[in-house]
C-alpha cells in the first residue's frame, strides 16, 4: 500500500486507481477516496485548460485553486479562477498544463474513473 501522496508516481493507471479505491464499497466511497486523493496528492494552484463538453473544441485557460465540493451527481467540483473571477468546475472538464506533473496525472485517473469506468453512473455500485 502506497502513501497517497505518492500514488502519482506509479506507472500504470489501473494500479493506481486500484490504490485509491482499495479499501471502497461502491460509488460513494470510490468518490470520497477520490477526493482525499485531489486533496492529499495535488498541488495548488496550478494552470490549467477547462474543456467544455457542449463546445466542442472549447479551451480556456484557468488557474485551479482547489477543490471547492463534491457531489454525488456531479462529482468532484474544484474552484477555479477564470479572468478576474472564481467559479466551480466539474474536475473532469480540467487538464493540467503541465502533462507530466502528479496533477495532470490525477485528473487523468479521475477521468478514467468517470468515463471508463461508470464511476458517476446510477446503479454501477
Amino acid at each position: 500500500m502506497y502513501d497517497i501522496a505518492d500514488i502519482p508516481d506509479i506507472p500504470d493507471q489501473s494500479q493506481r486507481i486500484e490504490e485509491i479505491t482499495v479499501d471502497c464499497y461502491g460509488q460513494a466511497e470510490e468518490l470520497s477516496a477520490f477526493e482525499v486523493y485531489f486533496t492529499d496528492a495535488m498541488q495548488f494552484p496550478f494552470p490549467a485548460t477547462w474543456r467544455d463538453p457542449d463546445e466542442p473544441g472549447h479551451a480556456e485557460p484557468v488557474t485551479v485553486l482547489g477543490v471547492e465540493s463534491v457531489d454525488e451527481r456531479r462529482g468532484i467540483l474544484l474552484s477555479v479562477k477564470r479572468g478576474d473571477k472564481r467559479r466551480r468546475l466539474t474536475a473532469d472538464q480540467v487538464w493540467a498544463n503541465d502533462e507530466k506533473s502528479a496533477n495532470a496525472i490525477i485528473l487523468g485517473d479521475y477521468r478514467h474513473w468517470v468515463e471508463e469506468l461508470y464511476g458517476l453512473t446510477p446503479g454501477f455500485d
